[in-house]
């Protein structure tokens, strides 16, 4: 059945298009719809489930630059540091994205479509750095987590619920 709000052609949009217009439809109503859920879940299957738990435990933080607006997301997942999402440029830094590419498989990982979730729906945390804090944090080695941008954050959110 063919989730309200998409076209009656939607069987010949592009998946990407679909996609796009599923997570507009969400970001309008604020709401996730069971035509949403099956929408995603169709495509993105056991990679959107664990997105919807990652979504669910609040595991999400937006990053916004002051003053470009450049916007990154720090996304837990089943390791111990966050992973680096960046949303515009279809990037994230997990190892199971880099396979998905090596793959040429274009599809996200769980952590990108945690992120495009939060951000759609609103509920996510959100802190505002300086443009150069954020730039150092794109180019810490990410393999030993996130850097210094992450423990200022841990930090800040730790005062903030004492």
């Amino acid at each position: 059945r063919r989730p309200k709000g998409l076209p009656a052609k939607a069987s010949s949009m592009p998946i990407r298009e679909i996609v796009d217009k599923t997570f507009d439809c969400i970001r309008e109503k604020g709401q996730v719809s069971d035509d949403d859920l099956l929408t995603l879940h169709f495509f993105f299957g056991n990679h959107f489930q664990k997105a919807l738990d990652i979504y669910d435990a609040e595991l999400v933080t937006k990053i916004v630059g002051e003053p470009s607006q450049r916007t990154l997301f720090h996304v837990h997942g089943s390791a111990s540091f966050p992973y680096l999402v960046l949303q515009n440029c279809n990037w994230c830094s997990c190892p199971a994205f880099s396979k998905l590419v090596a793959k040429g498989r274009p599809e996200p990982c769980k952590h990108q479509l945690a992120a495009r979730l939060a951000d759609a729906l609103g509920n996510i945390k959100t802190i505002s750095v300086p443009d150069s804090e954020l730039a150092k944090e794109i180019f810490e080695d990410k393999n030993k987590g996130l850097g210094e941008l992450s423990k200022k954050f841990n930090d800040r959110m730790s005062e903030a619920n004492p």
